[in-house]
């Protein structure tokens, strides 16, 4: 009888336990909280300019990086000019995108709170290059003769690979091919010994949103001794050639500016203090005519970032940055 009852209650243990995270399995993926197949957001379209490659599609507001991306009749992730005012057309990538925050909070839409009498128009994208922004001054923003050019500058712009479209939305890497999905189960901890995590990490929604904490948790780690070790060892991972080529890059952008017009470029950091190479790079914004705005004077290595992100900047730290930026900004447009 008592091994009867122990089977029994084995037995109810085991189906509770599949019905529990079978649930959860169900409820993720009726919702769409987690997915298993990915699910790039539906905010981007291939650019008619081979040099721009991709854009953001006009007049959407779609969920997008667990925000609402709302873009005006140009297709920029900002509201329609006020044509009784001047412009600040600002360029950039994610950063000045707003990668992980809502409309109102990104860099472009605190300055037009702080500075009202000017239209700042944020037309930044992810994965964008200053060649990118270079050809889409060129095609689009010169003809609004804007009063000032904001270039946000973030370390990761010295890659100059551009990205493409594909079918599904995704921006994939130049040199990327398909091939069949590859799983890439958690490696860390107790997760890393059980069975079937391969299978798991292509097929359940429960796994993959466990590997999602699991990973941000390990990559905080990681964010918070690199930050720490920078302070006491250095390193610098820019290399001559990529700042040769962006100092090309920042001189062909500047020689279409007009003579005289006011440009800024506001220099973001990220987790390295990059004290060998960060001096050679405002010199030549400088050089090129460029208020340089060096925001490592206010946050350091230690930019506030997104709860599920080590890159990007939270909205705290964007409000921050802001306020830094207006203080500098208005005098020039004032003058």
């Amino acid at each position: 009888m008592k091994l009867k009852n122990v089977a029994m209650n084995l037995g109810l243990l085991a189906i509770t336990t599949v019905l529990f995270f079978g649930g959860i399995e169900v409820a993720l993926r009726m919702t769409g909280l987690q997915r298993t197949k990915p699910n790039p957001p539906q905010i981007y379209r291939v650019s008619e300019d081979p040099r721009i490659s991709y854009e953001l599609i006009p007049d959407i507001s779609r969920k997008a990086y667990r925000e609402k991306v709302t873009t005006n009749s140009q297709g920029f992730r900002s509201p329609e000019l006020d044509l009784a005012k001047e412009t600040v057309v600002m360029l950039g990538d994610s950063i000045a995108f707003g990668y992980g925050i809502k409309d109102e909070e990104t860099l472009a839409a605190q300055l037009q709170e702080r500075i009202p009498e000017y239209n700042f128009l944020n037309t930044a994208a992810p994965g964008y290059h200053l060649g990118m922004q270079t050809a889409l001054y060129q095609t689009k923003l010169r003809d609004l003769d804007p009063a000032m050019v904001m270039l946000v500058f973030h370390y990761n712009d010295f890659d100059v690979q551009t990205g493409w479209l594909d079918e599904t939305g995704i921006i994939r890497a130049p040199d990327w091919v398909p091939t069949d999905p590859e799983c890439s189960p958690v490696t860390e901890g107790m997760l890393k010994y059980m069975p079937g995590k391969c299978w798991l990490d292509l097929h359940s929604a429960f796994y993959k949103a466990v590997k999602k904490v699991v990973n941000m948790r390990v990559a905080q780690e990681a964010l918070e001794e690199t930050r720490e070790m920078e302070v006491l060892a250095p390193r610098e991972e820019v290399t001559d050639m990529q700042m040769q080529l962006y100092f090309v890059q920042l001189k062909r952008i500047s020689a279409m500016l007009p003579e005289g017009m006011p440009r800024v470029f506001v220099l973001w950091p990220d987790r390295f203090l990059h004290s060998t190479t960060k001096p050679k790079l405002i010199a030549e914004a400088e050089k090129n005519g460029f208020l340089v705005i060096d925001l490592y004077e206010t946050f350091g290595n230690n930019v506030e970032v997104l709860g599920w992100d080590t890159v990007h900047p939270s909205a705290k730290a964007v409000e921050e940055a802001a306020e830094v930026i207006a203080g500098k900004v208005g005098p020039l447009l004032s003058d």
